[in-house]
């Protein structure tokens, strides 16, 4: 005897398929309302503002665990001094050119004894260079490279070197004018790796007291930073935030920015900062600092 189909369940399967069947044609109608809307809203001007800053965030943190690797290839004290001794071991002894190979060389621990701009430029140079041989690709060309070399008769102002130890804001300008990254004098936006000018006084330029360094960590009261201090040299201090007049922080966040190095030239307001006194407006200016 053959079996007979429920009437109750045949109408129970065609009223299940129906209502799959318009459940599928909304969903896929609302995917093309959907997509219509992303294409509105997200014009192609946008689109490459997520890759720029996604290749930004991880240049930067390219770029400060280089620092850190930089960091500790430096020796320990070395002595402290402001002399052309001291800046010869960092033109000749610190700083090479490899002419076989077209690329720098960098050696700081020959570098002594130093001062606290040689410290830490050569510190930068050493990062660049960490930091760009960890690409198949070099991105920092060889004239840039030879351009960032310093050289014992270079000036304040004069060049990559010459900007950085330069009174004043000296470094601010140099990472502002290359778009390399940017400054700031808020002591609660400061992060380890920040490059960081001391004031003991609140003067700036002519009659400045400074101290060029590496922000290595903070408390609410006091500071840890590295460079070349008195009077041992290279290695870390840590001193009361009550010491610090004033402080601006450079933080460099687009390293192949660079390569720009010969576009550095002279700068004749840095170099006046030697025998000028000048205002932090005018300062904050040069540096791309916005007011607080």
């Amino acid at each position: 005897m053959r079996n007979k189909l429920n009437p109750c369940l045949i109408f129970y399967i065609c009223y299940r398929a129906q209502a799959m069947r318009y459940f599928y044609l909304i969903i896929c109608t609302l995917c093309l309302l959907w997509s219509h809307a992303e294409s509105k809203t997200l014009p192609p001007s946008a689109k490459p503002v997520v890759t720029t800053n996604h290749v930004a965030t991880s240049e930067a943190t390219e770029w400060y665990n280089a620092v850190r690797e930089a960091l500790s290839q430096f020796p320990k004290k070395g002595g402290y001094a402001t002399n052309k001794t001291a800046l010869s071991a960092l033109v000749h002894k610190g700083c090479r050119w490899d002419a076989k190979n077209d690329t720098p060389l960098y050696f700081p621990k020959k570098a002594k004894p130093s001062f606290c701009s040689s410290a830490i430029y050569l510190l930068i140079l050493k990062s660049l260079q960490i930091w760009d041989s960890n690409n198949p690709k070099p991105r920092i060309s060889k004239n840039a490279w030879l351009h960032l070399a310093p050289r014992m008769e270079q000036k304040d102002g004069d060049g990559p070197w010459g900007w950085a130890n330069a009174n004043g804001p000296g470094l601010a300008v140099l990472v502002h004018s290359l778009g390399a990254g940017f400054s700031f004098e808020n002591w609660n936006l400061a992060k380890p790796g920040d490059f960081m000018k001391i004031f003991w006084s609140s003067e700036l330029g002519k009659n400045e007291f400074g101290h060029l360094t590496l922000l290595i960590k903070q408390s609410s009261d006091s500071v840890t930073f590295w460079s070349s201090n008195l009077p041992n040299g290279y290695g870390t201090k840590t001193i009361p935030k009550s010491q610090v007049k004033r402080v601006i922080f450079t933080r460099i966040t687009r390293p192949s920015r660079f390569t720009q190095a010969p576009r550095i030239r002279y700068n004749s307001w840095l170099n006046s900062l030697l025998t000028t006194p000048v205002s932090i407006r005018e300062v904050r200016r040069r540096s791309g600092i916005k007011s607080r």
